[in-house]
């Protein structure tokens, strides 16, 4: 840790933040990675009260006060030793909601310049507001939201007693978290994690999953949710099952989805990606911060079992995973890159499943009745993303977020039908084979016929080896060299077939600044990541500097 002259605290990231710096890099003007919550306030409101107490929050977690910087070549953490947030009031009217959760919840945040944290009222009436709440992910996950949301109603009622609020002392801060993670995770422990996630991943390939249209290279990136239900009859049948199997209902919920996925894309060997919660140690319970680690759930869906015997399976892959959940996503996905080539860049952001937790909906503080409403994302993180939240009536909700630049409304409504229609047949016949049942749950017809649509990075067809030709194409391929530990990189090559990452992108970058002293980002390098494309743009960069430079 680093004191700088204004006390700013400077620190390494953890694994997720760096994850997630880098991903901000490639489209910083999106807002996939926003975590939102738009909340009913009914009673008589005391706004400056709820900006002293979320300010009071703010001081308590000092990763509400983190911005992002680099330090050389390497993100880091720069805490603020103050950070004073203001709450606008807006006027509002009752139609107006989706205007302002667009502006406010979905609006790009700066890493550099911050704060990640954004909360604003509408007064819909002298006793009627709605808060929007938006933080980047990179300082919060949905455990931590709920922190906040707790800790914010408490620190109000503190206020308008104008007593401090009493809440116990954290033992820790996210900060010593992410010095612990860079610490534990290296060595022996750090090979043991990555032999186990090698051997495990070793030959994965993207899901075929057809889709309503090809994917369009420039695409938007936006989604939809479509809503439905599990019945509290299914769901108590589900978990029956579950118990029978010696499994969880998420165990189960997880079959049901590589089942589905098996019917739709043909193929037996099927990866989900599915975020962990990443609070192992009891000193991070009352932390806010970025501490899920999603994993990569592979299962192979065998048509001639029962669903109860894909059950057993999809428990062995999750007890295997959740007993070695430490490695971070972004190196479960180098590890990928190694054995699978860019399919890794598929299998990270297909299908995801999340298993969410109860959390109160309503609750009641200092004369004031909160109400929790929804508030969709319109940024897609995956092209599918399944959520599924138990209810107070012993069923689950569930939300199934799709990309729209590949889906229709009516196939996300599909989609949600097979998927309980396979869960209902599966109670009903745990033992039929599974290829008899899902032709049943899920007929022919009904699948989408384009076939790839949300396929990605397949692999390229060999080329040529082509030398530099001239000298900057000589000095960029020694850079790539040296960051790459490879003796040959031909003008055609593409830098992740020969190896690099995110995180070494992030240092080309900064080594092309160093050595040409041209400006590059990491999004600039993302368009065409191929040696003569890059050099190209630092002889563009190089040409431009100098046409401005006064004569």
């Amino acid at each position: 840790m680093t004191l700088t002259a204004d006390d700013s605290l400077t620190v390494v990231t953890s694994f997720a933040q760096q994850s997630l710096w880098l991903q901000h890099q490639v489209d910083p003007d999106r807002a996939a990675y926003n975590i939102t919550a738009a909340v009913r306030l009914r009673g008589p409101l005391d706004s400056a009260a709820l900006e002293r107490a979320l300010n009071a929050v703010v001081a308590r977690h000092e990763v509400l006060r983190t911005v992002f910087d680099l330090d050389g070549e390497d993100p880091v953490q720069v805490i603020r030793p103050d950070r004073e947030l203001r709450v606008p009031v807006l006027d509002a009217g009752p139609d107006d909601f989706r205007r302002y959760a667009d502006k406010v919840l979905f609006a790009p945040f700066d890493l550099r310049g911050g704060p990640l944290l954004r909360l604003e009222l509408l007064r819909l009436g002298p006793e009627h507001h709605i808060a929007l709440l938006a933080l980047h992910h990179i300082v919060t996950d949905g455990a931590s939201s709920a922190i906040l949301l707790q800790e914010l109603s408490h620190a109000y009622a503190a206020e308008l007693a104008g007593v401090e609020p009493l809440w116990e002392e954290l033992p820790i801060q996210y900060a010593d978290f992410a010095v612990w993670q860079r610490d534990a995770l290296s060595g022996a422990a750090l090979d043991e994690l990555t032999g186990h996630w090698t051997r495990t991943l070793a030959g994965a390939e993207p899901l075929a999953l057809p889709a309503d249209r090809e994917r369009d290279a420039d695409d938007s990136g936006h989604a939809a949710v479509h809503h439905f239900t599990l019945p509290a009859a299914l769901t108590t049948r589900l978990e029956d099952l579950a118990r029978a199997e010696r499994a969880t209902l998420f165990m189960v919920l997880l079959a049901g989805l590589d089942a589905l996925l098996a019917r739709y894309c043909g193929q037996e060997d099927i990866t989900v990606v599915s975020p962990m919660a990443g609070r192992g140690r009891p000193e991070l319970e009352g932390l806010i911060g970025y501490f899920v680690n999603p994993l990569l759930l592979r299962t192979q869906v065998s048509g001639t079992a029962g669903f109860a015997a894909l059950v057993g399976r999809t428990r062995d892959t999750c007890l295997d995973a959740f007993d070695r959940e430490e490695l971070p996503f972004e190196q479960a996905v180098d590890v990928l890159r190694g054995h699978g080539g860019p399919g890794a860049e598929g299998l990270r952001s297909q299908v995801m499943l999340v298993l969410q937790n109860t959390r109160p909906s309503h609750w009641h503080s200092a004369g004031i009745d909160f109400e929790l409403i929804p508030a969709d994302t319109s940024t897609a993180k995956s092209d599918l993303v399944l959520e599924v939240r138990p209810d107070a009536d012993g069923g689950c909700t569930a939300a199934l977020e799709y990309r729209t630049g590949l889906y229709d409304a009516a196939t996300a409504d599909r989609v949600a039908r097979h998927f309980a229609a396979i869960l209902e047949a599966a109670c009903e016949r745990p033992d039929e084979p599974l290829s008899q049942l899902l032709a049943t749950a899920v007929p022919d017809g009904e699948i989408p016929a384009v076939r790839g649509g949300a396929a990605h990075g397949e692999a390229p067809a060999a080329t040529e080896y082509v030398a530099p030709r001239t000298p900057l194409e000589e000095e960029v391929a020694g850079i790539w060299s040296a960051l790459l530990g490879t003796e040959r990189v031909g003008v055609h090559d593409n830098f992740f077939d020969l190896g690099g990452q995110s995180l070494l992108a992030v240092r080309l970058a900064a080594r092309l600044r160093d050595e040409f002293g041209v400006e590059m980002t990491v999004r600039d390098l993302y368009a065409d990541f191929t040696l003569e494309a890059v050099t190209w743009a630092v002889l563009q960069r190089m040409t431009a500097d100098e046409e401005q430079a006064p004569a």
